[in-house]
């Protein structure tokens, strides 16, 4: 009797349990793609950024070697017995002479020296530096700007086709 009970059963018996602990490992590995796929596109932003930053940190550089060289133009100047402008005119003259790239900007009463580094293809660094007088006591000069500034502008290439009115 026991015979003909066993031959309706298959061969191989898949339980519950079985296919639950098949059901987990999918579960597991999915998970474990996820996790790896979340970590490379972490990895790629936080090397994008230390490039970034070191590009930013270069241009600074670059820029406060400029600042030492200005300051070290008008620092050589002589200023006893000076007038303000006779002083601004060699400064300015100092100034010139130095690396290139340097443009004065007169605005009203204050003289501006404005100079640019770059930090990358899409981005300068700018420097403004308003000379001051020094008989008063407020050093050679004041930052006036520094600061990231795109160098290319956005333009819309063409609308969306999302709500068109005629």
């Amino acid at each position: 009797m026991s015979r003909g009970r066993e031959k309706n059963y298959p061969g191989y018996q898949v339980g519950t349990s079985f296919l639950l602990v098949i059901f987990v490992v999918m579960c597991l590995v999915l998970l474990g793609v996820l996790s790896l796929s979340g970590a490379l596109r972490d990895k790629g932003y936080g090397d994008r950024m230390a490039e970034k930053t070191s590009l930013y940190y270069t241009a600074v550089s670059e820029a406060q070697h400029k600042l030492g060289e200005i300051d070290g133009a008008i620092e050589g100047i002589e200023r006893q017995g000076k007038a303000y402008e006779q002083f601004l005119d060699e400064a300015l003259e100092a100034v010139v002479g130095t690396d290139g790239g340097i443009t004065v900007i007169q605005s009203g009463d204050a003289t501006v020296l404005a100079y640019e580094t770059a930090i990358s293809e899409s981005q300068n660094l700018c420097v403004e530096l308003e000379i001051l007088d020094p008989e008063k006591g407020e050093g050679n000069y004041k930052i006036v700007k520094w600061q990231e500034a795109s160098v290319s502008v956005w333009k819309e290439e063409e609308p969306l086709p999302v709500l068109l009115f005629e």
